[in-house]
């Protein structure tokens, strides 16, 4: 059975883990929805989003130098 201090020192491992860089994970969670944002915003704004949706994400990608991942489903 482990000693309480390799639980203990176990225990802070885990929590120092949790605990890093999370302005960070904040920054880019902060990025990725007004990101998210302007590209509904463009979407939104077009007259018929349907005819227009591959040139608004080409466009998007080209603009923020980024690739989106997507899925099309059809309901």
């Amino acid at each position: 059975m482990p000693s309480l201090f390799a639980c203990l020192t176990r225990v802070q491992q885990c929590l120092d883990l949790n605990n890093r860089d999370h302005a960070l994970r904040k920054c880019e969670a902060a990025v990725g929805a007004r990101l998210t944002l302007d590209l509904c915003q463009e979407i939104e704004a077009a007259d018929s989003w349907e005819e227009s949706i591959d040139d608004i994400v080409s466009g998007f990608e080209k603009q923020q130098r980024r690739k989106l991942m997507y899925s099309i489903s059809f309901y």
